[in-house]
């Protein structure tokens, strides 16, 4: 299906939210209180209000007609964002987290992983279909970023979690002071998701000026 340019206009600007939520949440800066086992944590760049962002961000061009796939993927990803919401609401609170609940966090870090993807990939079919081929191909190279940058490392930090949880281990995994040197290396998908973002914005806004300029 052939999209307007025009039609992704209300739906690419609120894509930068995605880049902002995604920054708070990649860093970490946190003050807890607790008592008797029992607490609160509060991040100074809250992850909460990060996961908003992007679940407010996903959900505009979600409602876009492409195909049927796209819609589907893009439920996907939109019922993941509500999902991270709910953990990082759940992460606030400091108490002993039962193997059920911490089973779940996995998941969704899991899932979260594979919707990042799907939404890159479903950004790039929405650029193709609207005619946007250079947007098409940035968003590509942000789907590959993504994987190897966080995808491929995480995925297999938050396998190793998962099955932890199953046999009854603990399974700890803090990088320390090579966390933060690394942080610009997983900031970089992000950046990408903003560069494509724009480019996404500005190619569809020549594409319409073109289409206003052809003679009826």
């Amino acid at each position: 299906m052939n999209l307007s340019p025009s039609s992704l206009r209300s739906a690419i600007r609120p894509l930068r939210f995605i880049f902002w939520g995604g920054l708070i949440c990649l860093f970490d800066f946190t003050l807890s209180e607790t008592k008797n086992g029992r607490g609160l944590k509060v991040d100074i760049f809250n992850d909460l209000a990060g996961m908003l962002m992007i679940t407010w961000a996903v959900f505009q061009p979600a409602s876009i007609p492409v195909n049927g796939l796209y819609r589907k993927a893009m439920f996907f990803v939109q019922v993941v964002s509500v999902l991270g919401c709910l953990d990082a609401l759940h992460a606030h609170f400091i108490y002993r987290v039962p193997a059920f609940l911490s089973f779940c966090h996995a998941l969704v870090n899991l899932a979260s992983l594979a919707a990042t993807v799907v939404f890159c990939l479903s950004m790039r079919t929405l650029s193709l279909a609207a005619g946007l081929r250079h947007s098409g191909a940035s968003w590509g190279k942000t789907t590959g970023l993504f994987v190897f940058i966080h995808v491929i490392p995480l995925g297999l930090v938050y396998s190793a979690g998962l099955v932890a949880i199953l046999i009854g281990e603990k399974f700890y995994f803090n990088l320390g002071v090579a966390g933060l040197l690394l942080l610009p290396v997983f900031a970089a998908p992000l950046v990408h998701l903003f560069i494509s973002t724009s480019r996404m914005k500005e190619e569809a806004k020549v594409s319409l000026a073109q289409l206003e300029e052809r003679p009826a």
